[in-house]
């Protein structure tokens, strides 16, 4: 969940790391700092600030009117699990000489019984987080091969630095004594000239440049300075030079592997004159879905997303595995396999799947859902689906992610990089990768005709058309009635069949961004409860698409009315009962029912941006919230 950005090489280390942290602000954080070793000192140069980034830039400024320069470094932004929010929890963290700086991403499982161990040996803590106990680990691994610190010697400061090989072996014996998941980056004043790196179970990439190389817990961080990028492994070192980069297990092995080449441009990560990043993504998906069809339909209307015949051969039921949004997709994803494919599927918060599997089935596929691929629940129950003898499917944004590792097959969404933490684009893309998959297996399994799939087919390529309709005629209209909520306290969404999972998203977006309470119902089980919340101050949602459903959620929808509650209907403009009944109408063209999630979604999108952004709240970058969670 936080970021994690380190540089070596010729340029201002403080200006690298600084456009990298701003580059993984999507990720969440609540506060930053950076470490650096100035050219031709023996010392750390730490410097740290709670809130956001620029808070930290102040900071750095009065360095930078001394006019040192460093060209080696080290940055983070932390979202706090260990220790409050305050500036002596913030990272990086040192060792009680501040000669050794680490930076880490994830949770150190048994830091409490290594702290206490390393107060015995003399060790200070000043923090009270699970990574400071890291740099001390790593100091005394050091002290224990022979190390004699010379950092901080003012008296000495010229005095002859130890073996390279100490700082590699030692941060190698200190990680083996770690329990959890964490990515790290660390130096040391003594080492001047390299930078270590580790990951185990938590995101770290190493960028390669000519005469410099970078890491960071995620590629936006390098795409400005390179597109060539190494992919750590877990249980994995590695040691970065101005000119090198070597990999090393966790047992001290030598491994081997060239870098591969990012299809990204920097400018797919700015705003292009949009006010946000999340409104941009929300106009990006009339091209997203143009570009999955561009991609698995022929012109002829075949699928094809490159599995293997026996992953989907002879399967007797489905699991899904995702969390957040993407579970939300999964739902979609599920009404189809169920309804076109009729195969039993069911859909498992992967957080509680780890902990609570049901029982083992065989001919079972198990798909995980993550749009970073490195959701850390996501990830680790689809090992353990895998270890049960589950065929395995992966569905990410990231195919180069950790997910690539456990799945049989990666289906890569194309939806290009997503920087607002409330996922729009992406569970479009998610959505539309079902809709591909139920094709596929339809058509295997000859429970879809040709024909039928051509009907559905034909109707998804009218989708970036009809999308953009939406987001034409409709945004202004929707920012003006923004307004009318601004200071609503609750929401319900209601939604039944295929787009009761829209509801449950629409009601997440509003929750994420706004910090309004929302929930999202199934239509029909409004008066077996949640009717009791309905008054003039909590306005109602419904998603009422013609179908068979269609009638129920209009009937639903009156009850609602009855309490004064006010209606908002995402409805056919031109059904004289839908404007009746609503008080505002978000109207969508009309579609096949089986289509229509992918249309539902995008006025309550739209709905919960505007009203988070006349709220003056941080749309992109919501409090407490990560794009990637990969923490337990």
């Amino acid at each position: 969940m936080c970021g994690i950005v380190g540089y070596i090489g010729d340029r201002n280390s403080s200006e690298v790391l600084v456009d990298g942290l701003r580059k993984l602000e999507y990720r969440g954080y609540d506060s930053a700092g950076v470490a650096t070793i100035p050219k031709g000192a023996r010392r750390l140069e730490r410097v740290r600030a709670k809130g956001k980034l620029v808070n930290l830039e102040e900071k750095l400024s009065a360095v930078r009117d001394r006019g040192e320069i460093a060209h080696i470094g080290i940055g983070h932004t932390r979202w706090a699990t260990h220790g409050k929010p305050e500036e002596h929890n913030a990272h990086p963290h040192t060792d009680t000489i501040e000669a050794l700086a680490v930076v880490q991403n994830g949770i150190v499982e048994n830091f409490h019984a290594l702290r206490e161990e390393l107060k015995l040996q003399g060790h200070k803590f000043v923090s009270e987080t699970d990574t400071e106990v890291i740099p001390h680990l790593i100091a005394q691994c050091l002290s224990d091969l022979g190390y004699k610190p010379t950092a901080g010697s003012v008296d000495n400061p010229h005095a002859p630095a130890p073996p390279s090989t100490f700082f590699l072996e030692a941060v190698r014996r200190a990680v083996n004594k770690l329990e959890g998941a964490f990515a790290l980056a660390i130096m040391h004043v003594d080492f001047p000239n390299e930078l270590i790196v580790v990951r185990q179970q938590a995101p770290l990439v190493i960028g390669v440049g000519e005469g410099e190389n970078f890491c960071a817990s995620d590629t936006p961080a390098l795409v400005a300075y390179t597109r060539k990028v190494l992919l750590l492994e877990n249980g994995e070192i590695a040691r970065l030079t101005r000119d090198a980069v070597e990999i090393y297990s966790f047992h001290g092995d030598r491994q081997r592997r060239s870098p591969q080449t990012l299809n990204w441009n920097p400018v797919l990560v700015e705003k292009q004159g949009f006010r946000h990043f999340m409104l941009k993504e929300i106009y990006e998906q009339p091209g997203v879905v143009r570009m999955g069809l561009a991609k698995f339909v022929s012109d002829d209307n075949q699928v094809n997303l490159g599995i293997d015949d026996a992953v989907l051969e002879n399967l007797t039921n489905i699991q899904i595995l995702a969390c957040g949004t993407s579970w939300h997709a999964s739902l979609v994803g599920k009404y189809l396999l169920e309804q076109l494919v009729g195969i039993p599927t069911a859909v498992q918060y992967a957080s509680e799947y780890r902990y609570a599997p049901p029982p083992l089935m065989p001919n079972t596929l198990t798909i995980g859902v993550t749009q970073s691929g490195e959701t850390a629940d996501t990830l680790a129950a689809l090992e353990l689906a895998k270890s049960r003898g589950d065929r395995c499917l992966g569905i990410t944004n990231r195919p180069e992610s950790s997910i690539s590792r456990i799945a049989d097959r990666i289906l890569d969404t194309q939806a290009g990089i997503e920087i607002g933490v409330a996922a729009t684009k992406t569970f479009v893309a998610q959505v539309l990768m079902f809709y591909f998959l139920a094709l596929d297996l339809g058509l295997r399994r000859q429970t879809l005709s040709q024909e039928q799939a051509d009907r559905i087919i034909d109707g998804l390529r009218q989708l970036p058309s009809q999308i953009e309709v939406i987001l034409e005629g409709q945004e202004r209209y929707i920012e003006q009635l923004a307004h009318s909520f601004t200071h609503t306290q609750d929401f319900i969404y209601l939604g039944r069949g295929i787009n009761f999972p829209i509801a449950l998203e629409g009601s997440l977006k509003l929750k994420e961004i706004s910090y309004i309470h929302a929930e999202g119902y199934p239509a029909g089980e409004m008066k077996h409860g949640p009717i009791a919340l309905l008054d003039a101050d909590v306005p109602v949602v419904a998603i009422a698409t013609p179908g068979s459903v269609y009638e129920k959620v209009l009937s639903n929808a009156q009850e609602a009315r009855a309490r004064e509650a006010q209606l908002i209907g995402v409805a056919p403009l031109d059904d004289p009962a839908a404007v009746e009944i609503f008080d505002h109408l978000l109207p969508i063209p009309v579609v096949d029912e089986i289509l229509s999630p992918l249309l539902t979604v995008i006025p309550l999108q739209l709905l919960a941006y505007h009203i988070a952004a006349h709220r003056g709240l941080d749309v992109d970058q919501p409090r407490n919230l990560a794009k990637s969670v990969t923490v337990e």
